[in-house]
């Protein structure tokens, strides 16, 4: 049955400011658990950058206030031309995990797994592994893209979760990229991947300096001014946000199917490979993201 989004509302953000609070403990902790899997992902990408073996990253925490001009949007980012790199962490992430969520979709299935998995522990994790990556990837000399580049270290820090964790966030991400082709019409395109490219600078260009960084920000931002969330020609802030969560999800589905038959759980046996040569190439992951749009 096809379900309709229900929209977001402030209350389902207040609602969840106690669960995604998050302190400087548990970022480290996400440090200390995924630190040793990114040094052995990467190896001697990862090996150059050590220092006394362990990578240099440390946590600082931050409130939307003074986020870097990320606000809400962004609870970790980082300066990677800083060493050793500090890793700004929010606060609180319950914004940028309710729209996370809702871009599973409405159903019962999403739904429940999201209550089951979607816990913050699991996400600070999931990000802090992404994250943790980045800064020590080979170059893709500027060619590189977040919807496509991006999603290889954001599917090995997935695959890093235990193994129902892992078959869940999957699953999650798998049913909110296949709503975001059809919500963006991406099988009409005869170009998708110039649209997602397009998309993509759309979207980092209108989240940097956002200004959400207070409870009446939130609400202008949930609620935009014309009552939707944009039109076509020029979509809110809100539509490019939830856009970029759907963009993710496609990414990682189209990754996962492709190395499926490696298999995921063998990682160990296929990821430095890939990160040396396929991952820095100019028209990485677009065979597989075509895949997917296909099949819809």
């Amino acid at each position: 049955m096809n379900q309709k989004r229900k929209p977001l509302t402030f209350v389902d953000y207040k609602q969840l400011t106690t669960l995604y609070a998050v302190d400087r403990d548990l970022i480290r902790h996400s440090i200390a658990i995924c630190e040793p899997l990114v040094i052995e992902a990467l190896d001697i990408h990862a090996q150059r950058h050590l220092w006394r073996g362990e990578l240099p990253v440390y946590p600082v925490m931050t409130t939307p206030q003074d986020n870097g001009g990320w606000g809400h949007l962004m609870p970790l980012w980082f300066k990677p031309q800083e060493r050793p790199i500090p890793f700004y962490a929010m606060n609180n992430w319950a914004l940028f995990a309710l729209v996370y969520a809702h871009s599973f979709g409405p159903s019962d299935e999403a739904r429940q797994l999201v209550q089951q998995i979607f816990t913050v522990e699991n996400l600070v994790r999931v990000v802090v592994g992404t994250n943790l990556q980045l800064p020590f990837l080979p170059t893709t000399q500027g060619r590189g893209r977040f919807f496509r580049n991006g999603m290889l270290p954001f599917l090995l820090s997935i695959l890093w979760l235990d193994q129902e964790t892992r078959r869940a966030w999957l699953r999650l991400h798998k049913l909110g990229g296949q709503r975001f082709v059809v919500r963006q019409g991406l099988a009409s395109y005869e170009d998708s991947t110039t649209m997602l490219t397009e998309l993509e600078y759309s979207i980092f260009g209108r989240l940097e300096r956002n200004n959400i960084t207070t409870d009446e920000k939130v609400v202008a931002f949930l609620s935009p001014a014309d009552g939707s969330t944009g039109s076509t020609e020029i979509p809110s802030l809100l539509n490019l946000y939830q856009a970029m969560f759907g963009a993710i999800g496609l990414g990682i589905t189209a990754l996962a199917a492709h190395y499926r038959d490696k298999p995921l759980e063998a990682w160990r046996d296929w990821i430095l490979t890939e990160i040396t040569m396929p991952y820095r190439m100019p028209d990485y992951g677009i065979e597989a993201i075509e895949s997917v749009i296909n099949e819809q």
